[in-house]
């Protein structure tokens, strides 16, 4: 075989393999082993490392295209149907399409390492990116401040906002004097009513929601049990669990909106996952004894460019950067 066609092959494989690696350690169930053997796979030459930059820069670039393709789907779907206008269908035809087309559908779906949004949160009323903060003057008498990585959509009838649909992220949700009635925040397959003057804080993730009662009483409904939170209390529940009402800590809770994190006695495991909500690229935490290790710590969202660092200086622990913001604490 000719050299040039055995390196081509060579580069080939190394492509595929590097794509293969951003769906994996994206895809939520990457272990500890998962990344050492992804470390390793970048060990082995400046080859791989550069497969692995190339296929990012690659499926960032498809990111633009993906959005453009998926927002026309969208017209085309609506156009079909009024059945269900908050339902994107795609056509068998379109997706079946151009090659490139399909694979921004994939990459959109599941983008590597949250490079770019969601399908739902592109179509989403509001959304932030990662670092993101911002507040929503929604009318009616009702503020919300979302964190960073947040989806929310608006329930409405005859023009009024009825609902907030909370699909990821976490919300502060504020109902002043002026609202007519309580607005309703459903996450997680569960329903939080706030009342008028009432203010709570809502976490959503991997269907595991987290309701703090800042103000007023705030009502909890999921799947036929209730409860009412007062001021500094909490509740948790999902996956078919509806957890005891027990105090809350307020000044955690709120730390998120002065742009700092703490943490109290979480394993350090829960802590990397939490930074890494808030900066690009991903921490990825290699060491099973570092990740049972307990915090406590206060960290600006402006220090966490350096959290690495402050974890290697903290913990000892190796620290391997990589390509596309991915960082190996071992």
């Amino acid at each position: 075989m000719p050299i040039l066609d055995h390196m081509a092959q060579r580069r080939a494989a190394l492509h595929k393999e590097a794509q293969h690696w951003l769906l994996h350690l994206m895809s939520g169930s990457a272990t500890a082993q998962d990344a050492r053997a992804f470390e390793h796979w970048c060990g082995q030459s400046a080859a791989h490392v550069e497969a692995f930059a190339e296929t990012r820069r690659l499926w960032e670039n498809l990111g633009p295209a993906a959005h453009a393709w998926m927002a026309n789907e969208r017209v085309r779907a609506a156009a079909k149907s009024r059945r269900n206008a908050d339902t994107l269908r795609m056509s068998r035809r379109a997706f079946l399409g151009a090659a490139v087309a399909a694979s921004a559908a994939l990459v959109v779906v599941h983008p590597p390492l949250q490079l770019w949004p969601l399908l739902s949160d592109m179509v989403a009323d509001y959304r932030t990116a990662t670092g993101e903060q911002r507040e929503v003057d929604l009318g009616q008498g009702i503020v919300v401040q979302m964190n960073t990585q947040t989806t929310i959509n608006l329930r409405k009838s005859d023009g009024q906002i009825t609902g907030i649909d909370l699909h990821n992220g976490e919300i502060q949700v504020k109902a002043t004097a002026a609202t007519s009635k309580s607005i309703s925040v459903f996450a997680g397959g569960g329903r939080i009513d706030v009342g008028m003057m009432g203010k709570c804080n809502v976490r959503c993730y991997d269907a595991d929601v987290q309701v703090t009662g800042l103000d007023g009483a705030i009502t909890l409904r999921y799947q036929g049990q209730t409860a009412v939170l007062k001021t500094a209390q909490r509740a948790d529940y999902g996956d078919g669990r509806f957890g005891r009402v027990m105090p809350a800590n307020i000044e955690a809770t709120m730390a998120w909106r002065r742009r700092e994190l703490i943490f109290d006695g979480q394993p350090l495991a829960e802590v990397v996952h939490e930074i890494n909500r808030y900066r690009p690229g991903k921490l990825i935490l290699a060491n099973d004894a570092l990740a049972t290790r307990k915090v406590q710590a206060r960290f600006s969202l402006n220090q966490l460019a350096e959290a690495a660092a402050l974890i290697q200086d903290a913990y000892g622990a190796k620290v391997t950067a990589l390509p596309g913001g991915i960082v190996i604490l071992s």
